[in-house]
């Protein structure tokens, strides 16, 4: 008796490591659903195994992400005109050949940054003033040089406030003492006889 009962819990023992092992390894394969297009329904295609609508991948080539533009802005300030009066034009003043300007330093004379030797100039006149914006304003200026042929020689001129100093200069083109002026927005256009000088942004180039 005893040995039938040892024999017969050896049997269920063999019978217990007969039985095959679960597949665990299958529930970390991820199912795949296709492996060309005819095996998707309707119009999808196969795509890694994966049935998906040709519409999304249409859609994304019809209707690209639309290009950022990274150009600056334009200015929104404009040119103002300056009222001359007498010997006034906005924050500076006319005195003889000098055209002041009261800087953090003390009284300076522009005409100093405009002409290579001003002590030779015969005259100065401001024939037109512009502000653009609250820290540049530009000058077209006329003067007359001991030496040169052309009874007046004119400047546009640009000066900045926050560097206290002029930042451009341009002869403008011709002999002439007419002096014509048109601005519009951030452009100002200055012409005698000859070529026009354009300025924009209240700074000459």
């Amino acid at each position: 008796m005893k040995r039938f009962f040892a024999l017969s819990l050896l049997a269920l023992t063999l019978t217990a490591c007969d039985k095959p092992a679960e597949n665990t390894s299958q529930a970390s394969v991820a199912v795949t659903q296709c492996a060309k297009d005819t095996d998707c329904k309707g119009d999808r295609i196969c795509e890694s195994g994966q049935c998906t609508s040709p519409n999304a991948q249409a859609s994304l080539a019809a209707n690209p992400k639309p290009v950022v533009n990274l150009a600056p802005t334009a200015p929104s300030v404009a040119y103002q005109p300056l009222l001359i009066s007498g010997e006034e034009a906005g924050p500076f003043t006319l005195d003889g050949l000098h055209i002041n300007y009261q800087s953090r330093a003390g009284v300076m004379d522009v005409m100093e940054q405009v002409l290579e030797e001003p002590e030779y100039a015969t005259y100065v006149v401001i024939e037109k003033a512009y502000a653009f914006g609250p820290d540049k304003f530009v000058l077209v200026i006329s003067t007359g040089e001991s030496g040169n042929s052309c009874p007046a020689t004119t400047y546009a001129v640009s000066f900045d406030t926050k560097t206290e100093s002029v930042d451009g200069k341009a002869s403008v083109d011709g002999c002439s003492e007419n002096v014509e002026s048109l601005a519009d927005g951030n452009k100002l256009i200055v012409k005698k006889e000859g070529a026009a000088t354009a300025v924009y942004n209240g700074s000459v180039q």
